[in-house]
């Protein structure tokens, strides 16, 4: 197809994508468009000693999970470039082989010959994102329904689920509906869930939720420090209180040594006052979180005294935490990898024995 046949909108799309690989490359690479269609178009790469190879360029406005999921599996490198990709829309393109470039920075892009793999990270969520009908896959409700999804073994219908999380049927419905659409999880109409990918569940959570946005946060210093306050909170016979974050995590897991001690608690005051903590405005070392919803006090497990959010919830509030807490997140997430499914309720009503 000739030039003047291709689209305007896909003509921007791959120089758009054409120029930002090039600000990507090694020094003395190039790459020209050597052909267009109304599809998108093909780049080629030199490399300073003169070796060459093509890129396919497939275009999108905008491209949901299922439309990814449907594409054909690309026969030579190939790439789809679009003005943003959600991350379960890039994670299910690079399965099915291709890379991507979108108008935000995300890009992966991989040639065997001439070698070359470039990876970069953009936006996470869509800068101009179109109206959408309600419910959208945030806020408190659908929050605790992806952590449920994440941390109980299907099958489970929409009737159980909505009493789980005491919400509307109608409304679970609809949710499920929505999370069906990017892939996360399987199930046949007005059928019980068959399967959840759990992981993506939870990383689709963390594009909305945030750990000190998402709940009402206080800091104090614990003058005696964090592990002391832990170790207070387990004599103590006070309850309705859960530890996350760092410190959650590192009983599974530890990446570094924890440093700020996040608890949830409906009561701050009273977890304050039992410890003896002293406010501040900002920073200390330890922070109360009010929950977004009290499903952060389901499937809690305890050690040594101390009670624990569910993994699920730890590993949602690390990623989505400050400083080095997302590094924690992520190997969290490895260890409940290798070690689901136990980890995971075997059901609505139970909670699992974690090791």
């Amino acid at each position: 197809m000739t030039p003047n046949t291709t689209p305007t909108a896909t003509r921007r799309l791959v120089d758009a994508a054409t120029s930002s690989l090039d600000s990507l490359l090694p020094p003395g690479w190039s790459l020209k468009v050597v052909d267009r269609s109304s599809t998108g178009g093909v780049i080629q790469l030199s490399t300073p000693d003169g070796l060459t190879g093509k890129l396919s360029v497939l275009v999108r406005d905008r491209l949901a999970p299922r439309e990814a999921f449907a594409l054909p599996v690309p026969e030579e490198p190939a790439i789809v470039a679009a003005s943003w990709l959600s991350p379960r829309t890039r994670e299910l393109l690079i399965e099915i082989g291709y890379g991507y470039i979108d108008q935000t920075g995300n890009t992966k892009v991989t040639v065997g010959r001439p070698g070359l793999v470039v990876c970069t990270d953009g936006a996470r969520r869509d800068p101009s994102p179109k109206p959408v009908p309600e419910p959208n896959i945030r806020g408190p409700r659908a929050w605790a329904l992806l952590r449920t999804l994440a941390e109980v073994l299907p099958p489970y219908g929409v009737g159980e689920l909505a009493k789980a999380i005491d919400a509307d049927p109608g409304y679970v419905s609809r949710l499920l509906e929505a999370i069906s659409d990017e892939l996360l999880i399987s199930r046949k109409p007005r059928r019980p869930v068959e399967r959840v990918e759990w992981q993506p569940v939870l990383r689709q959570m963390a594009t909305s939720y945030s750990l000190l946005r998402s709940n009402e946060t206080s800091n104090w210093i614990a003058s005696a420090g964090p592990n002391q306050l832990l170790k207070d909170l387990a004599r103590s016979r006070t309850r309705g209180w859960a530890v996350t974050g760092s410190f959650g995590a590192v009983p599974l897991v530890s990446v570094t040594a924890p440093e700020i001690a996040v608890v949830y608690s409906d009561d701050p005051e009273l977890i304050a006052n039992l410890a003896k903590l002293q406010p501040v405005r900002t920073g200390g070392n330890i922070v109360i979180a009010r929950p977004y919803d009290q499903i952060v006090f389901r499937r809690t497990w305890n050690r040594d005294g101390i009670t624990y959010a569910s993994p699920a919830q730890i590993a949602v509030d690390c990623l989505t935490g400050p400083g080095r807490m997302p590094a924690e997140g992520d190997a969290l997430l490895e260890w409940m990898d290798t070690r689901a499914p136990g980890w995971q309720a075997a059901s609505l009503h139970n909670a699992a024995e974690l090791p």
